[in-house]
């Protein structure tokens, strides 16, 4: 049997029909509407750090980075930054203050200039010079001219280290091959020598001649920058051994032997910083201006023209003038025993006078080549008793003994450094035949 439906019946069916499908459509779009998702924190953004240098945050300023030029004063280096000449002028004289020790900037040295970033004029507000590794100048321009001197800090870490004098080689060489760094290798030998100047005649190493020494190795931000003190050092030189210690005596550092005897001496035995000897005490040799053979009584040591020459004792200046053959020239009498004379000097000191008083180091003129000489060097004669001779040969007690009351403090302090000198290691290397260095360069 069929079924009939009458119209309104039929539109009653039709609007439940449609009420249940916009139901249905309704609830399937809520399923699938994607949920709030938060970002990730691969999506976030994370700010840029702030960018210091010198102590000044950049991202504040304009920043304007350069190296000093050759010739340049503060004008060449300021004026273009809009700073007037007259502010330029009062910068330099306060740069000039003990407390900064300005008088001049220097070629090839960094400088950066921070400018006013919402300035259209590009007014300059700091000016930072890098002075060298260990301190930097700023100049302040943001109120009324400021100018001082920032000093960066240094760090010390103790270092140690050993080498052969090799044939052919020198005291620069091994202490290059040790530690890779000429700045460290230029200080420590100079040090090292000053140390034994009075013991340890450096321009006549020989092959074999050993040396160990610990130190302090100074560096800023992270970089090696120099050395500090020595606090032990031993050399073997010609089979004899020399040690040295630091040790405060009374607030006086020097440096000591193992049994408590000052390093330091009544002469020097050379009268300059290390170089090379260039002619030898000789009773014969050619001169090479007279073109003949002669004796030759007195020490030849080449160096760079105006090398300080020094004192190699106390003494008293008794001759400082020119003569033809010896050039410029002074003479000290140093007891009833000994004096010397320094000859072929491009300049003697200012105040070198006869009569005047000199102390052991003290500069008495600079390495030239005047009167008879055909290169800088200083001729270093040397009288005992009246009688030129070999000052190399001439042996001199220890002088400033530790007193008598530091001796057992002293023994008990170095025992631990000798312990460490005895036990560090050389180089292996090839043992070569003795024969003299006359070089540490």
């Amino acid at each position: 049997m069929g079924t009939c439906f009458s119209g309104k019946r039929m539109i009653k069916i039709y609007f439940w029909i449609s009420i249940t499908i916009l139901f249905a459509s309704c609830g399937e779009s809520v399923q699938v509407e994607a949920p709030i998702q938060l970002p990730s924190s691969q999506d976030t953004i994370v700010p840029e750090k702030p960018i210091f240098e010198y102590g000044f945050c950049l991202d504040s300023f304009e920043v304007h980075r350069g190296e000093i030029k050759q010739d340049w004063t503060l004008s060449h280096l300021l004026l273009p930054f809009n700073v007037s000449q007259l502010v330029v002028n009062e910068a330099s004289e306060r740069s000039k203050d003990s407390l900064v020790d300005l008088s001049y900037i220097t070629t090839g040295k960094n400088y950066m200039m921070l400018c006013d970033k919402m300035d259209t004029a590009n007014t300059l507000q700091y000016c930072i010079y890098d002075k060298n590794i260990y301190e930097y100048v700023v100049f302040d321009f943001t109120d009324s001219v400021r100018v001082y001197k920032v000093e960066r800090p240094v760090e010390e870490e103790e270092k140690q280290l050993t080498g052969i004098i090799k044939k052919g080689s020198n005291l620069s060489n091994e202490i290059q091959a040790a530690c890779k760094d000429i700045g460290v290798t230029s200080e420590l030998v100079t040090k090292v020598a000053q140390t034994f100047a009075w013991s340890i005649d450096f321009f006549r190493l020989y092959p074999e001649d050993k040396f160990k020494v610990i130190y302090d190795e100074k560096s800023v931000e992270g970089k090696v920058s120099g050395t500090g003190r020595i606090k032990a050092l031993f050399f073997e030189h010609k089979g004899k051994t020399h040690y040295a210690f630091a040790y405060n005596q009374d607030d006086k550092l020097g440096y000591y032997d193992e049994e408590g005897n000052s390093n330091k001496s009544l002469f020097l035995m050379a009268p300059l910083k290390y170089t090379r000897m260039s002619s030898p005490y000789s009773k014969r040799r050619f001169h090479p201006v007279q073109k003949r053979w002669k004796a030759h009584l007195g020490t030849d040591y080449a160096a760079s023209k105006g090398t300080p020459i020094w004192a190699t004792a106390d003494g008293t200046v008794i001759a400082a003038t020119y003569s033809k053959n010896n050039g410029y020239y002074v003479k000290l009498k140093h007891n009833k025993v000994y004096t010397t004379q320094y000859l072929h000097m491009s300049k003697i000191a200012k105040g070198m006078k006869k009569g005047r008083t000199v102390l052991q180091g003290e500069t008495i003129g600079y390495v030239g080549s005047t009167g008879l000489a055909t290169g800088p060097h200083v001729c270093y004669r040397f009288w005992k008793n009246g009688k030129q001779i070999d000052h190399r040969k001439e042996v001199h007690h220890s002088s400033e003994p530790l007193e008598d009351e530091h001796i057992e403090e002293y023994l008990k302090f170095i025992e631990p450094l000798k312990k460490q000198l005895d036990e560090m290691a050389y180089p292996q290397h090839e043992e070569t035949e003795s024969l003299e260095v006359d070089s540490l360069l």
